[in-house]
């Protein structure tokens, strides 16, 4: 039997990140639209540019200049680090814009952020491909499921600071998506469920899911929910309680009666309606969140065989040694 250590609660937590969706909802600082200016220094700087695959799998941050795109990357990096820790970015809907000029835009302000990381590829296409992630070890973004509240990456040595989504063609329907601040859970938890938030802050075995070089084993896989200095200076979230649970059950290592209680207790707060909000991506628009204070889900989508859902995912370390 190995020993699963057990974490020091962090002190309480900004006040910016602590939101319910009414507060969220009232706020405006998170919902961001791109400027005139910066859409048509945008037009003008690509219209001489082959923005093929090569070009988007190569681009590195000041190759190409963009009047604006460094004041809007900076507006988001300071909502996401300092503010609400969510930025809904209503983007580019000209129909002048064709795809690969939607996704360089995209791939620009995430790399004015921080490095991309391409653990799925720096450009990873969210999309049904038909699969089950109950019945083959593939991640939920390649299914029509619901997610369920998580953060990304169910690897130890896998953090991405920034998730990013690119929505190119909304499902016909459902597929909305939902967001709620886990630094608000983690504060009601601290006044309503200690002992659960206490357990939060054990390690727990994660299956590995995600690719990448120097992943652990299964057995080492395992970090708590939230920690405090492990993955940045501050408190971070990490959770999806399917890949809990079959990591869990590969190790032959039961999770204890209290230890579902406190899993049944994050999810309870986690799909509150009053903590959580719920809205569509249109095509163009972009989503971008604190993956260390901000937990993210969306609802089961249909398929429309003309249209089907497509959306672009980026991970982003912002660290200082990914530049």
């Amino acid at each position: 039997m190995i020993a699963l250590k057990k974490y020091e609660i962090a002190p309480p937590l900004a006040r910016s990140f602590i939101w319910d969706a009414e507060s969220l909802r009232a706020r405006t600082s998170w919902r961001m639209q791109v400027s005139g200016e910066t859409l048509h220094a945008f037009q003008q700087t690509v219209s001489g540019l082959s923005l093929d695959d090569t070009f988007l799998d190569n681009y590195c941050h000041g190759e190409v200049e963009i009047s604006g795109l460094e004041r809007l990357a900076g507006q988001i990096k300071d909502e996401l680090q300092y503010g609400s820790g969510v930025v809904w970015l209503k983007s580019i809907c000209n129909p002048e814009f064709n795809t690969s000029q939607k996704k360089f835009f995209y791939l620009a302000i995430g790399q004015a952020m921080g490095n991309t990381m391409g653990n799925y590829g720096r450009l990873y296409d969210v999309r049904d491909r038909g699969g089950s992630y109950k019945k083959e070890r593939i991640p939920v973004s390649q299914t029509h499921a619901a997610t369920g509240f998580h953060t990304d990456s169910s690897a130890l040595n896998t953090m991405p600071d920034i998730v990013a989504l690119l929505c190119l063609q909304p499902a016909h329907t459902g597929g909305e998506s939902l967001i709620v601040s886990a630094a608000r859970i983690h504060e009601e938890l601290r006044g309503t469920a200690p002992e659960a938030l206490s357990i939060l802050y054990r390690e727990f075995i994660r299956d590995v899911v995600t690719p990448g070089k120097g992943n652990s084993s299964l057995i080492n896989n395992r970090f708590p929910i939230f920690s405090q200095g492990l993955y940045s200076p501050g408190v971070s979230f990490r959770y999806m309680r399917y890949w809990i649970e079959k990591g869990h059950l590969a190790a032959n290592i039961e999770l204890t009666g209290r230890e579902f209680a406190a899993l049944d207790k994050l999810d309870e707060l986690l799909n509150l309606p009053q903590l959580a909000v719920k809205f569509k991506l249109e095509a163009g628009d972009h989503l971008w969140v604190n993956n260390h204070l901000v937990a993210h889900n969306r609802t089961k989508y249909g398929e429309d065989p003309q249209h089907p859902r497509h959306f672009v995912r980026m991970w982003i370390s912002t660290s200082a040694e990914s530049r």
